[in-house]
């Protein structure tokens, strides 16, 4: 008697219609990596399959903290409690390639051809601009805060 093993169905099999989309907190890195890196440097997909379950697509530098920092294209199911697994490249156009070979996501037109070049240093300058997004919205909580401290006449009994 022979077994026969039954491959799991590919994400691309089950053909996706991948949009973008952003949560809050995606919203923020896709902010940071576009004045850190550049516009086009980071992107969400969101995506349902016929059968109904879901799924969330990531480009985006990665390991920025480490010696090298890299391009990382990733996948995971929703809902998600883990970050999304996926593979390490050089450039980001060969990470949006190997997304749209292996989970069908389209590659962006907005995408930029970065290497692993333009991420040297990217640790401080996203330290740098973190700092910079800190000073502003403290500014703009004080300033917020000063609209509405008013100064009321003293009256004469407070004056004597």
């Amino acid at each position: 008697m022979k077994i026969h093993k039954i491959a799991k169905e590919k994400l691309i099999e089950k053909h996706i219609d991948w949009k973008q989309a952003y949560t809050p907190k995606t919203e923020y890195l896709k902010r940071q990596f576009d004045a850190v890196v550049g516009k086009g440097s980071y992107f969400r997909f969101e995506g349902k399959a016929a059968d109904g379950s879901e799924y969330y697509c990531i480009l985006s530098p990665a390991r920025v903290h480490k010696p090298i920092a890299k391009f990382f294209a990733g996948v995971r199911k929703l809902p998600a409690t883990y970050s999304a697994g996926g593979k390490y490249f050089d450039s980001f156009d060969r990470a949006a390639v190997y997304a749209q070979e292996t989970w069908g996501v389209k590659v962006p037109k907005e995408l930029k051809p970065y290497t692993a070049a333009q991420l040297y240093g990217i640790s401080k300058r996203i330290t740098e601009w973190k700092s910079q997004q800190d000073d502003e919205e403290n500014s703009l909580k004080s300033e917020k805060e000063s609209k509405y401290d008013v100064e009321y006449p003293k009256s004469k009994k407070e004056e004597s």
